[in-house]
């Protein structure tokens, strides 16, 4: 265990930076995979999209908040909402305009 005395004024081992911000990723696309397979097959690419959307936007934000460098040695959450984007268009070109516009119609919402 930790003892107090010899480990005064050192931090512990810091986690790999790298290793921290690809679990970030897989845990956050996880969870977006998952809150999109909520809603209706034929939806899942606009949510699944959407989520990933939402995802780079928080990342920026939590990038700007904490001063992040947009070019640094090691990933950092800008990188994280790049992959972000990048995933989310991704899942965009699977959007099939037929079947949103039938899901709209079907939903009653104008558009």
């Amino acid at each position: 265990m930790f003892d107090s005395d010899a480990n005064r004024g050192r931090d512990p081992e810091p986690a790999d930076p790298n290793l921290r911000s690809m679990t970030r990723v897989a845990l956050l696309g996880g969870f977006s995979v998952l809150l999109a397979l909520l809603w209706p097959r034929e939806l899942f690419p606009v949510m699944l999209a959407g989520f990933l959307f939402i995802n780079a936007l928080m990342s920026a934000f939590a990038a700007a908040v904490k001063r992040q460098p947009v070019w640094g040695a090691t990933f950092t959450r800008w990188d994280e909402a790049a992959a972000f984007y990048v995933f989310g268009f991704l899942a965009a070109l699977f959007i099939d305009p037929a079947v949103m516009e039938e899901a709209l119609s079907a939903s009653g919402i104008q558009g």
